[in-house]
């Protein structure tokens, strides 16, 4: 099946307002500058996949929105984890 440039063009506006969307949800958990969390405390917190949130955080970073701020172990597997938080302010 092929697909129109209309079509096309229609899936690119829904999917742009949806990663906004749950970009938006994933800053919206970090309601302090004290505040880090994984990966998966994200995904668990705003019911979205996994590998949604991997995608969006990977956007954040970029952006400079959030930053890596550390590592934590997995109680379940062992294996340590990035911690994500609001990047901190820097003082002179």
């Amino acid at each position: 099946m092929r697909t129109t440039h209309t079509q096309l063009a229609g899936y690119d506006s829904v999917t742009c307002a949806k990663k906004r969307t749950q970009k938006q949800m994933i800053l919206d958990l970090f309601y302090s500058p004290f505040l880090t969390l994984t990966r998966q405390e994200i995904s668990d917190r705003t019911n979205m996949r996994l590998s949604s949130v991997c995608g969006r955080i990977r956007e954040l970073l970029d952006d400079e929105a959030l930053k890596v701020r550390g590592e934590q172990k997995c109680a379940a597997t062992g294996v340590m984890n990035e911690t994500i938080g609001l990047p901190a302010e820097v003082k002179a």
